[in-house]
């Protein structure tokens, strides 16, 4: 019989704006320091439903990885979660994009605080998201370079103006009006944090995205258009460094078992 031993910690370390509440997720009977990753949950979720509602976290944690899951701005217990169905009925892109480069402010606080953890090696660290945490990753990704090994962006990594247009997940009674045009401010907002505006910033860097085929809250041709801007810069340093994955049939959620298993392969290879 296998017994295995889960610690769940909460924290809220301080930001450069308000604390960060967070959630450290390993197996305490494993050894550590463990390498680390961050993971970034998506729109209009929190923290704690990443440690029950899929497996990705626990199954890195299964695979000696500590995972740190913070709630986004705006979200969960953020001063301004109890507000977010109201700014995102206002206005999705606006919301989304505000949350996107907040987290990306924050990051430096975030591993500053995840490295300090005595069951965390500050050497191997890594991060991932999906939707709305797969933009995160790609700003984070671009932010945090010299500190990380890895990045995994799931359904959602750059072309934001696309995924704003398209998705079907606006609509009365869900995320935002039927009105999708993006103001000139959430425009400029998006080239500020939009990969596509600087693919420089991200090779050597090991990057995977990873998109389902038949995603229709963010059609996977945004992670195509996001892989081939940023390609060109990898040609000179280490190609196999960057790498896209439509996965055959898959929605945009919940991200099931060829996600997870592409996600902990990929860190396996760079982050251990």
């Amino acid at each position: 019989m296998e017994r295995r031993t889960y610690d769940l910690i909460a924290a809220s370390p301080a930001g450069p704006r308000e604390p960060i509440p967070v959630l450290l997720y390993h197996r305490a009977d494993l050894p550590g320091p463990k390498p680390s990753i961050i993971y970034y949950h998506g729109v209009s979720q929190n923290k704690e439903a990443y440690v029950d509602t899929h497996p990705l976290a626990r199954r890195l944690a299964d695979a000696g990885y500590a995972i740190a899951i913070p709630d986004a701005p705006g979200h969960g217990a953020r001063p301004a979660g109890a507000t977010l169905i109201d700014r995102l009925r206002q206005s999705l892109a606006r919301e989304f994009c505000a949350d996107i480069a907040i987290a990306g402010d924050e990051s430096d606080a975030l591993f500053d605080w995840l490295v300090s953890q005595p069951e965390v090696d500050g050497g191997r660290l890594g991060v991932v998201g999906i939707s709305m945490g797969g933009f995160t990753t790609a700003v984070v990704a671009a932010r945090q370079r010299q500190r990380l090994r890895a990045a995994v962006s799931i359904a959602g990594s750059g072309d934001l103006a696309t995924c704003m247009a398209e998705t079907d997940s606006i609509g009365p009674g869900k995320w935002g009006p039927l009105d999708r045009a993006i103001d000139e401010e959430t425009a400029h907002a998006i080239a500020r944090i939009d990969p596509m505006s600087h693919a420089d910033l991200y090779a050597p860097l090991p990057f995977l995205l990873l998109h389902g085929e038949r995603d229709t809250w963010n059609p996977a041709i945004t992670s195509q258009r996001t892989y081939a801007a940023i390609e060109p810069s990898y040609r000179d340093t280490m190609s196999e460094n960057l790498r896209l994955v439509i996965v055959p049939g898959a929605p945009h959620w919940p991200p099931g078992p060829a996600f997870v298993a592409e996600t902990i392969a990929w860190f396996d290879r760079h982050v251990k």
